[in-house]
């Protein structure tokens, strides 16, 4: 009797981040017998990229990589330390399957498989639906990069049906939304007070108004807000808990907190909120909100907005509530706090639907073939 692979894939060159993602950096480090993980950090601000080499599951190198706030040098660092990173970690004698959700990583992939024996694979997590030339021409190169790949996922199915014109589901193209890996489990805390969590980039347009609305005639709840946001909007807001009386009920230190800080947070939690803009001209009707599995992973339900198409897995496995509008957040957190562990068992459902190991291997079977 023959023993199964010890290594799901050979030989990935992918893409990853520093911010959440689904822990697809963690999966592929787990499953792939040699490994390659470029990531690109924004162009704002003083940064730099990384390239990290793994292999047998093991970290072995990690090589920060120059970058720039200029656009132009921006983009052509990045394509050249690309195409040099590709070049040296491929093979003329192994399938090395290309893994990335930007078109710049598709330049020239023609020529190099000349050279390279290389598998494609287009993850396209956003789709911006903007009349904006820029924008437009954007999506334009994805799409004609995309009508090329061997292999392309989506975030979401909004995105599937936008650029295949149609809803497909193949092993080569199909929606991959997601995984997560769950927190443990803990004890949550009495129900009085009942605490909400909003964890974030903290903006106008999040019903943040509405919520201290909702804090000052029920004395009973608090709110944790973990995130930033710009000056003028932060002394508006303290403005506003002046106002309605509720800094003993708000929590607001407005600074970014780590991995630790924010559990610890959230364990004297009971529900996540998550609100956002509706107008159909906002690209979250097209993205699988991060925010929503983070508080997944939390083991918190959710109050979120009719916006994504995770809408219908909170639905479908009651793992919170969905308001139309802001206003309808005081029902929403009634109706949880009164039925709580009707939506604890929502929250273990929907975990285990998208357990990030067990989901990604049924939804990248395709790459197993190289």
């Amino acid at each position: 009797m023959s023993m199964p692979p010890p290594y799901r894939y050979k030989r990935i060159f992918a893409y990853g981040s520093l911010q959440f993602c689904g822990h697809i950096e963690e999966y592929l480090a787990k499953h792939t017998a040699e490994l390659s993980v470029m990531i690109v950090q924004p162009r704002v601000g003083q940064h730099q990229n990384f390239l990290r080499r793994y292999s047998g599951g093991v970290l072995m190198e990690e090589r920060a990589l120059r970058s720039s706030q200029n656009l132009f040098v921006y983009y052509a660092l990045w394509y050249i330390y690309h195409l040099r990173a590709l070049w040296f970690f491929s093979t003329p004698a192994e399938t090395t399957i290309v893994f990335a959700g930007h078109p710049i990583a598709f330049f020239g992939m023609s020529f190099l498989r000349c050279f390279r024996p290389l598998l494609y694979v287009y993850w396209i997590g956003d789709y911006f639906p903007s009349t904006q030339w820029s924008v437009r021409l954007y999506e334009w190169v994805k799409r004609r990069y995309h009508a090329r790949m061997d292999v392309a996922y989506y975030l979401s199915d909004a995105i599937n049906r936008v650029m295949n014109d149609t809803m497909l589901e193949s092993p080569h193209r199909r929606t991959v939304m997601w995984g997560l890996k769950p927190y443990d489990a803990f004890t949550p805390p009495p129900m009085r007070p009942f605490s909400l969590l909003f964890v974030g980039l903290i903006r106008p347009g999040q019903g943040i108004e509405m919520l201290f609305d909702f804090l000052s005639s029920h004395r009973d709840y608090r709110l944790n807000m973990i995130g930033v946001c710009q000056p003028n909007y932060f002394a508006q807001l303290q403005k506003l808990l002046d106002q309605l009386d509720l800094h003993s009920h708000v929590f607001f230190p407005n600074r970014f907190y780590s991995e630790a800080e924010l559990l610890t947070v959230a364990h004297t939690c009971h529900v996540g909120i998550a609100l956002y803009d509706t107008a159909m001209g906002n690209f979250t009707h097209y993205a699988d909100p991060g925010k929503v599995k983070a508080y997944a992973e939390m083991r918190l339900p959710v109050v979120m907005t009719r916006v994504s198409d995770i809408v219908g897995f909170v639905e479908k496995f009651g793992s919170g509530e969905v308001v139309e509008h802001v206003d309808e957040i005081s029902d929403a957190l009634e109706r949880i706090r009164m039925n709580y562990p009707y939506y604890q068992a929502g929250i273990a459902h929907f975990i285990e639907y998208f357990e990030f190991d067990r989901y990604y291997q049924k939804a990248f079977s395709k790459l197993e073939e190289a």
